[in-house]
């Protein structure tokens, strides 16, 4: 119990002991009921000062419990960005470079989408991030049985550029994308992707 807590307490007391015995002068009550008055008096206060002091002290734990809570996600939020940071200071980017075409080759492939097959547009895939760019694939047609297939360019290092390559598009809806796919060296699985328009008098 704190020390004020306690003053309350004897004050209380004595006050109650004082009217028992006043109460006992004109033989209200005797000696003995007197006592087990006082004591029950007692005994009623101090529970009360025990459970108020409880509530505090889970009050106080709780305050203690969220405070260390509110650290820990303030830990791992501070530990993800440092992670994000070193996964930033290694993170590769493949650049699909897109190369010029004759009009009437883009007009064949244009041709090949409303024929239902898969377009391709001559690519070049330069690294323009700043780290190596590892198992770096996309996707070819065998001239053979025009069937789409992944091709494997291997490991781009930082600022170097693939052979030319004529990459297969991937449709999705109405949309038409050049697609690379690489890990950086933490394994982590990454893409790169270039929106292409197939039109004969325009293409970008």
């Amino acid at each position: 119990m704190r020390r004020n807590e306690i003053i309350v307490l004897c004050v209380a007391a004595s006050a109650l002991a004082i009217v028992l015995i006043g109460l006992t002068l004109p033989d209200v009550i005797n000696a003995a009921q007197c006592i087990e008055i006082i004591i029950t008096f007692v005994l009623v206060l101090v529970t009360a000062g025990y459970v108020r002091r409880t509530a505090e002290i889970a009050e106080a734990t709780r305050g203690q419990a969220e405070a260390t809570r509110r650290q820990a996600d303030a830990s791992m939020e501070m530990a993800r960005e440092m992670k994000e940071q070193t996964y930033d200071a290694f993170r590769p980017v493949i650049d699909i470079v897109k190369m010029p075409m004759e009009p009437m080759e883009m007009a064949k492939q244009a041709y090949c989408v409303g024929e239902g097959k898969f377009p391709e547009l001559p690519c070049i895939l330069h690294n323009i991030g700043v780290g190596p760019a590892i198992g770096v694939s996309s996707f070819i047609i065998v001239p053979s049985s025009d069937e789409r297939r992944p091709w494997d360019f291997g490991t781009i290092a930082v600022g170097e550029k693939t052979l030319e390559k004529s990459l297969s598009l991937e449709q999705t809806g109405n949309r038409m994308a050049l697609v690379a796919y690489y890990k950086d060296v933490y394994g982590r699985d990454i893409e790169s992707r270039r929106e292409v328009t197939l039109d004969k008098e325009k293409h970008s």
